[in-house]
C-alpha cells in the first residue's frame, strides 16, 4: 500500500484526469508504466521531431514555390513571344530548381532519420 499528500487542487486535478479510467489509481500506474516506457518517448520525440521539421520547412517550401511558379510563368510568356534564350534557363530556371531539389533533399534525409527512431524503437 502506498499513499501520497495531495493539495485540494492537486486531488481535484488528478479525479478530473482520472475520469477515463476506473480509478485515480489505474489512472497513476498507466502513466507510471508509459513514463517508464522508452518505446512511447521515443516515438513521441520522433512524432515532435516530425512535426518541427514540417513547421521549419512549410515557410521555405511555400517561398519557393512561389517564386518557381512565377518563374515559369515568366518562361512562357517569353516562350510565346519567341524570346526565351538559353540564358534565362542558365541565370534564372535552373538555379530554382537548383534550390528546390536542394531542400527537397534535405527534408528527404530529416524524414528518414525520424522514420527509422520510428520504426527501430
Amino acid at each position: 500500500m502506498c499513499r501520497i499528500r495531495l493539495s485540494k487542487e492537486e486531488l481535484a486535478m488528478f479525479k478530473d484526469k482520472a475520469k477515463a479510467y476506473q480509478s485515480i489509481s489505474a489512472m497513476v500506474r498507466n502513466a507510471v508504466n508509459d513514463f517508464d516506457d522508452k518505446h512511447k518517448k521515443n516515438k513521441a520525440q520522433a512524432l515532435t521531431e516530425m512535426v518541427g521539421l514540417y513547421k521549419k520547412y512549410q515557410q521555405q517550401l511555400a517561398w519557393l514555390g512561389g517564386n518557381f511558379n512565377q518563374t515559369v510563368k515568366r518562361a512562357n510568356e517569353l516562350a510565346i513571344g519567341n524570346e526565351l534564350k538559353p540564358d534565362f534557363f542558365e541565370k534564372t530556371l535552373f538555379p530554382q530548381v537548383g534550390e528546390i531539389t536542394k531542400m527537397l533533399k534535405n527534408i528527404k534525409s530529416e524524414q528518414t532519420k525520424i522514420v527509422r527512431k520510428l520504426t527501430d524503437i
